[in-house]
């Protein structure tokens, strides 16, 4: 009805009448304007009028009517169009049909002409430059088979196997040697050869694509792993000391901490523990990690840090056992005496995992499971070889002291004079007691057989204690009592 009404409507402006006609439009004319840059100043000069409803231009005069006809492509619009890659934006112009074409920011991209904005890409899995008409899916990145460091680092694993493999062979060829039997026997050193060999073998579960497979085998079965070469390791540090003590206390004590099997199965089972609950509770999964632009890259996340720290923190608590252990014996016999390597190794697996801590911490990115392989290797290494390399020297290069009589020869050498030592601290505790001023030392004379003082050292294998000379048999029996411990 309102429509019907405006058909009959007249507005006057400016002594201009302002009709509507059927369709409801405003039936009126219209100025044209001539917009001119002139020394960078914009003229407007008025042309005309148009008529809509003739649809006919009328001219104020004649000169006007000859330079509106000679404009030649003449543009009707006050902007261009934008292209894929663009957007419009409006200007400060008076005129809102005016507008600038700007790029599309990068993460967004326009792929149809004068479009008003930008699409915005998935930034979890693509991304887009700047002035983009697609999006382009993000490069996956970890670390390949293909890589030359991880192929260093998988070359290093499998010399590490073979060098497992060649020990075993030198002490199954060598099984009744002295050497052997020292360091164990076969069926211990097989444990802990066995356990390098899984540590070696669990840095392949680093490489290429992680998997939940991957992810939860790696760290459990190099925890493990080492846990078990650790506590053999302690196990045989206990022995050395068990063998070599000459000190009451200290053997009443070892003899109660030297349990082999339950010891190595209790060690090594509290481990498992530890990875079970940690795989049950908080398992590691694979994770997509966007911190990189225009990347993606595939990792394992830990499921939790607290039981990553508690796996390590207790296979270093062995490690640290089983370095005081070693450390009581570094002065042991050294032709057969694993102490000292053994303390080197544990100093060098320290220094390893003091040093990866902060390391680890601060890198990201594909290299970052190579970091855990340089210093899963070094530990490893640095243990297998302080370990076992000293002894495979001696089985062939140094031969003639792998022999029984050598070994017993060291063991009397070292009995006797750790008897004798024995004997002095003795004496010069009762020298104490009775106020006598006559020490030890001023008690030995030089003659072969008289006894004077406290003590008495001039043949080989008597040993004196509390005034008495024992004869050259009592040494042996005690070194024999040293041989029946190892």
């Amino acid at each position: 009805q309102l429509l019907e009404e405006l058909k009959n409507v007249t507005v006057n402006d400016d002594d201009e009448e302002i009709k509507f006609d059927s369709n409801g439009d405003m039936s009126t004319s219209y100025n044209v304007l001539l917009w001119k840059e002139i020394d960078g100043h914009m003229e407007i000069t008025t042309m005309g009028e148009y008529d809509a409803e003739k649809g006919n231009f009328v001219f104020e005069d004649e000169e006007k009517k000859r330079e509106f006809l000679n404009l030649k492509k003449v543009q009707s619009t006050c902007s261009q169009h934008c292209r894929p890659g663009q957007m419009k934006k409006v200007t400060e112009s008076p005129h809102t049909c005016c507008y600038e074409c700007v790029y599309c920011p990068e993460n967004h991209y326009s792929n149809q002409t004068d479009m008003d904005y930008c699409y915005r890409c998935n930034n979890k899995t693509y991304w887009a430059p700047i002035n983009s008409t697609t999006c382009y899916r993000k490069t996956i990145y970890f670390l390949t088979w293909t890589d030359w460091f991880a192929v260093f680092l998988l070359l290093l694993s499998a010399f590490g196997i073979v060098l497992v493999l060649s020990i075993s062979v030198i002490f199954t060829k060598n099984l009744n040697t002295p050497v052997v039997k020292a360091s164990g026997g076969l069926t211990v050193c097989y444990i802990i050869l066995f356990s390098h060999f899984l540590i070696f073998l669990s840095t392949i579960f680093f490489i290429d694509e992680p998997t939940e497979f991957k992810c939860k085998t790696r760290q459990a079965l190099f925890g493990i792993s080492f846990a078990l070469c650790i506590s053999c390791i302690l196990i045989k540090s206990l022995k050395i000391l068990l063998a070599f003590s000459f000190d009451p206390k200290l053997q009443n004590f070892l003899k109660c901490m030297y349990k082999p099997i339950p010891t190595v199965v209790t060690c090594t089972g509290i481990q498992v523990i530890i990875c079970a609950f940690w795989l049950i509770f908080r398992t590691p999964f694979v994770e997509q990690n966007f911190s990189i632009p225009r990347s993606i890259i595939l990792e394992c996340n830990e499921g939790s840090i607290v039981a990553f720290g508690i796996m390590l923190s207790y296979i270093a608590a062995l490690a640290f056992i089983c370095f005081i252990f070693a450390f009581k014996g570094r002065k042991l016999p050294e032709n057969y005496n694993e102490a000292k390597f053994i303390t080197f190794g544990m100093l060098i697996y320290f220094i390893a995992w003091i040093v990866f801590i902060p390391v680890y911490a601060t890198t990201f990115g594909k290299y970052l499971p190579a970091v855990e392989i340089i210093v899963v290797l070094i530990s490893n290494y640095g243990i297998l070889c302080c370990t076992f390399l000293p002894k495979c020297y001696i089985i062939i290069y140094k031969q003639e002291t792998n022999t029984k009589s050598a070994f017993l020869k060291m063991v009397y050498t070292y009995s006797t004079k750790s008897a004798g030592s024995v004997a002095v601290s003795q004496i010069s505790l009762d020298s104490k007691s009775s106020s006598s001023r006559a020490t030890a030392s001023d008690s030995c004379k030089p003659e072969k057989n008289s006894v004077n003082g406290s003590c008495h050292f001039q043949v080989p294998g008597q040993i004196l204690i509390k005034g008495k000379v024992l004869p050259k048999n009592t040494a042996r029996t005690m070194a024999r009592k040293r041989l029946s411990s190892i």
